[in-house]
């Protein structure tokens, strides 16, 4: 009897440890795709404020941002990293993306450039780049696993034609 107790112990040592790592894996993936979420979607609202003009300063670019994300995100303001740029098309001479480096960093934060109100019918162009680096790190999960970029930080962009 006491065999068949130990050994009950034993295989839910076993099993129970592999369930309980499943689940937190589970419950970790879930969080930084529910962060990664909130985040594209703020960055969609401040995009589309930027390309009606009520956004025109870096400051407010990223108080709309944090004032949808932030809830979620501890230290927003601070941590966030952006590249909001216009132009009349992309590359050189035009819009040139800022890099995401494998460390989860943007080449060029805190950059609000070239972003103007255009002429009726002149074509602009809107690029908001943004990385903002997770607010926990799981030491028993690999870098950038859950973030699927392979960095630590969550990274979103827009890309769209600004209305004259």
């Amino acid at each position: 009897m006491a065999a068949t107790r130990a050994s009950t112990a034993v295989e839910f040592a076993i099993v129970g440890g592999a369930f309980f790592l499943f689940i937190f894996s589970i419950f970790v993936f879930s969080l930084d795709q529910f962060l990664q979420t909130t985040l594209d979607d703020a960055v969609r609202t401040a995009a589309r404020q930027v390309q009606l003009g009520k956004i025109t300063t870096g400051n407010a670019f990223v108080t709309t941002v944090c004032n949808e994300f932030g809830a979620v995100a501890p230290n927003c303001a601070g941590s966030l990293q952006y590249a909001v740029q216009s132009g009349a098309y992309f590359g050189t001479g035009g819009i040139v993306a800022a890099t995401f480096s494998a460390s989860g960093n943007l080449s060029t934060p805190a950059a609000f450039t070239g972003v103007t109100a255009t002429a009726a019918g002149a074509p602009a162009f809107l690029l908001v780049q943004v990385a903002y680096p997770l607010p926990f790190i799981v030491l028993a999960v690999p870098s950038g696993v859950a973030t699927e970029n392979g960095t630590s930080s969550l990274y979103s962009a827009v890309a769209t034609e600004m209305e004259p």
